[in-house]
């Protein structure tokens, strides 16, 4: 009897293993089919709601990988991409290679310059010996130029102020046209106007005014990606950053031409000066920004605030820009390219094709005009009445939204459009945060809440 009850036992914890082997097959092929499709929003929940003994070691890592790469853990990150590539890269295969230049990002993204300047360096050289093509190595060998001379500069975006809520004014001129979201500040010591723009993933500046401050070249060979394709430029460092109270020495910035070899497009930028634009790198030390429109005014506060979503909204993409997560008024999730730096909100190519029917229906045929860093962009659109749109708790609704069909005016051909290649469904511009009484940017918890007024 005794046997018999311990064969019981063994048949019990072999069908328990069974089971648990038949749980980790389904929730790995989940996971890797969210990685193949790059949906990083569900997968992080996958991961939050699935036990981990139900999924592969192996696979499991590599998901927590790209979820803290892409939800702003760059110190999680390179724990468990040391892990991947000390302990699995047999497992890894063909991926290798990525998690590899992911561990070089987010060394960067730490301010541990030099050693990503090492690792990435090492994997040019080995990827060199392997008779890999010059042409597929330069763009490594352009992110080891640039965390070399950053790693030159010693203690880079170092903060000057103590740990503290900032107060500063939040500058809005032209009210009822498009305009920017602008302070005052200045740069080596030199009074300026800066733009706040989270679709710039780095500071801007144009060569007159990186003359004008004094700023100093640090790299004559960069790129860098707009809407309107790819712009040459250098790199530079401003000795000092000051808005409002706030300040940070040793700042780069890529010093761009801003003309887009548009004529039109030239002609109306040459009626203003663009301003030093401050784009995510600063933002992100600030870890929260608030955009008090009802008071006209920016607050960093002493702590970041709890989230107050079920989940983040927000993820930092590889151009260190921002998209955020929303629905639609049906419940359908929506994915915006975030840019303070483009006023008008608009619907992309993405979103014209699933509601084509809807919008040639209800909309009004227009062109859409966009010029940006690298050129400009004029193609087919429709101008849809009176849109809802979600951020966080809050709701607004804009009167007027242009759908860009992404099909160019002149050749009928369609074009390539800019961030996510293309996949994101709309640029959640200003004219909409603007329908807010306050808007808070939080990029410790990467999320995006909207309060109305």
């Amino acid at each position: 009897m005794k046997a018999l009850r311990e064969l019981k036992k063994m048949f019990i914890l072999s069908g328990l293993l069974v089971t648990a082997t038949v749980q980790a097959q389904h929730a790995d092929k989940r996971i890797e089919k969210m990685l193949n499709e790059s949906r990083w929003f569900e997968l992080e929940q996958e991961l939050k709601t699935t036990p981990a003994n139900s999924i592969t070691p192996f696979v499991r890592q590599k998901a927590k990988a790209m979820t803290h790469y892409y939800f702003n853990r760059p110190d999680s990150a390179c724990i468990v991409l040391a892990d991947l590539l000390n302990n699995h890269q047999q497992e890894l295969g063909d991926q290798t290679l990525t998690m590899a230049i992911l561990m070089g990002v987010n060394l960067a993204r730490l301010d541990q310059y030099a050693d990503a300047t090492g690792l990435i360096q090492d994997l040019c050289n080995q990827l060199a010996g392997f008779g890999m093509d010059s042409t597929q190595i330069a763009p490594y060998l352009t992110m080891v130029r640039q965390y070399r001379a950053l790693a030159a500069c010693g203690s880079v975006c170092q903060p000057l102020h103590p740990t503290g809520t900032y107060r500063f004014p939040m500058i809005i001129e032209n009210e009822k046209d498009q305009h920017f979201l602008e302070t005052t500040g200045s740069l080596n010591g030199k009074e300026s106007r800066l733009v706040f723009d989270t679709g710039a993933g780095g500071n801007l500046i144009t060569p007159e005014l990186a003359k004008e401050y004094g700023l100093r070249i640090l790299d004559k060979d960069v790129s860098v990606g707009g809407i309107g394709g790819i712009k040459e430029g250098y790199y530079a460092l401003a000795d000092t950053l000051r808005i409002g109270d706030m300040a940070w020495t040793n700042v780069p910035f890529y010093v761009i031409d801003s003309r887009t070899g548009h004529a039109e497009a030239d002609r109306f930028n040459s009626k203003f000066k663009l301003p030093p634009v401050i784009g995510m790198s600063i933002m992100f030390r600030m870890q929260e920004l608030q955009m008090d429109f009802a008071n006209r005014e920016f607050i960093v506060p002493a702590e970041p605030t709890p989230n107050p979503l079920p989940e983040s909204n927000l993820l930092r993409t590889e151009t260190e820009c921002l998209q955020l997560k929303t629905t639609d008024e049906t419940g359908n999730p929506l994915y915006f390219h975030f840019d303070t730096g483009s006023y008008y909100t608009n619907m992309q190519p993405s979103w014209y094709e699933r509601h084509k029917n809807e919008v040639e229906t209800a909309g009004i045929p227009e062109t859409l005009r966009v010029a940006g860093i690298g050129g400009a962009s004029i193609t087919r659109s429709y101008l849809m009445p009176q849109m809802k749109f979600r951020i966080g708790n809050g709701t607004a609704k804009l009167n007027s939204v242009n759908v860009n069909t992404g099909i160019d005016l002149h050749t009928g051909q369609s074009k390539v459009v800019a961030f996510s290649q293309g996949q994101e469904d709309g640029f959640l511009g200003l004219d909409l945060l603007e329908r807010f009484s306050k808007v808070i940017l939080n990029l410790k918890e990467m999320y995006l809440e909207a309060i109305p007024k």
